[in-house]
């Protein structure tokens, strides 16, 4: 996957549990590379990038489990201060070409 692609990864076959992600650099996958954990979208424009390079990154695998944000939300973050969130996105008009999808038919 290129930087800056979304995607949700999946938590397994039939499994409805997911976790948002973006690719923060080029990666021939993302997560497990299953199946169900497909790109459904792409940051655009030189701001996004910008943004995608401030997202701080320090904690790594250390930071607030996803099990404590589901029970106990932005509460959980708390020993985290140097966390970012997404605030909000927005849809830009979709100039793709079909040639820009290649190898994905």
């Amino acid at each position: 996957f290129a930087k800056g692609y979304l995607a949700y990864a999946g938590g397994g076959k039939n499994s409805r549990g997911n976790q948002f992600i973006v690719a923060l650099q080029a990666t021939h996958r993302l997560c497990g590379g299953s199946p169900w954990e497909v790109p459904w979208g792409e940051l655009a424009g030189a701001e996004s990038f910008a943004t995608l390079d401030a997202i701080y990154t320090g904690y790594g695998e250390n930071g607030p489990s996803q099990g404590a944000l589901q029970s106990r939300g932005n509460d959980a973050t708390a020993d985290f201060p140097l966390l970012d969130f997404v605030e909000s996105c927005e849809v830009v008009e979709d100039e793709t070409l079909p040639a820009d999808w290649a190898p994905y038919p």
